[in-house]
């Protein structure tokens, strides 16, 4: 389909009760599909408060194998509703042959059927969710936060093929990497999904500013999910920002929700058949020098 009605769901902090957090998502994404959304898209660990700055082992009894009680719980809800959905939650892997359970801050789509969507790398190889690249340790945005220690990065970077559209997703705290959005475009993707979990310091001011940056360079679009409120992380208060949004290939706002908004969903219809216009004029992928970089080349 060349127009899509895509939806960011803006949704509450969560608390400590993930049976709470999950009713959240599927209210959300109910209403989403009342107002005729085909595709919405979470934020980070939408059924967890960011636990980052948790000791090791925080949360882990609400892990989830994939797929699994929320994961079916979701597709049931969205074949009911036929909406597409990018829901971002705190994966167990139990592996092959007995091997310890490693952890993952995951993302799974589903298509309008509930059916999950994997995705292919530049490899071929397909990978059944989208994982988190990049996993941030420092004293920002509060003291401590060592993701590490919770989560193993993930080891791929691919395109899920659902509703007619490429989509990428890249989790949060990896959408600082130009890289990313710049791999994604030679994956021949025309959308990105960015859950996010966005809070503290200066970051907000920078946040729109760095999306419509990465969208513009690379001509995708970008449906761009955050929390808001605080959530409670060993004791100290970790406030998310919001300002969930919805970002042309040109890098213009389509749609936004300030954090003074609260909660709610940020929708538009795009327009899909824009893109290749947009790259025409914009022939920033066009025009690298993949003689001296060439990492960059296009996937044939």
């Amino acid at each position: 389909m060349s127009a899509l009605v895509v939806a960011a769901a803006q949704l509450p902090a969560c608390g400590h009760d993930p049976e709470q957090n999950l009713a959240v998502v599927e209210a959300a994404l109910t209403d989403a599909a009342a107002a005729g959304a085909d595709l919405v898209v979470f934020p980070e660990l939408a059924t967890t408060p960011y636990f980052g700055g948790e000791p090791p082992g925080a949360y882990r009894d609400q892990a989830q194998s994939l797929p699994g009680p929320q994961s079916e719980r979701i597709a049931e809800r969205a074949a009911e509703l036929g909406v597409a959905v990018v829901f971002p939650l705190f994966e167990r892997d139990d592996g092959a042959h007995g091997s310890a359970p490693s952890f993952h801050n995951s993302a799974v789509v589903l298509d309008e059927q509930g059916v999950t969507v994997p995705c292919v790398d530049r490899t071929g190889q397909s990978h059944l969710v989208a994982r988190k690249l990049h996993l941030p340790v420092g004293d920002h945005p509060a003291p401590g936060f060592d993701e590490p220690a919770h989560f193993t990065p993930g080891q791929w970077l691919g395109v899920h093929t659902v509703l007619g559209t490429r989509l990428g997703v890249l989790i949060c705290y990896d959408r600082r990497f130009p890289e990313c959005w710049r791999e994604l475009r030679a994956l021949h993707a025309d959308l990105v999904a960015v859950p996010v979990a966005g809070s503290g310091g200066d970051s907000v001011d920078f946040f729109l500013a760095e999306l419509r940056t990465h969208a513009r360079e690379n001509g995708l679009f970008a449906v761009v999910a955050n929390k808001i409120g605080i959530e409670w992380v060993s004791g100290q208060p970790v406030d998310n920002y919001g300002e969930s949004c919805i970002v042309g290939p040109d890098g213009e706002l389509i749609a936004h929700r300030p954090g003074a908004d609260g909660p709610g969903l940020v929708i538009a219809e795009i327009d899909l058949d824009v893109l290749a216009e947009t790259r025409r004029t914009l022939r920033y992928f066009e025009h690298r020098r993949t003689d001296l970089f060439p990492a960059a080349e296009e996937i044939a």
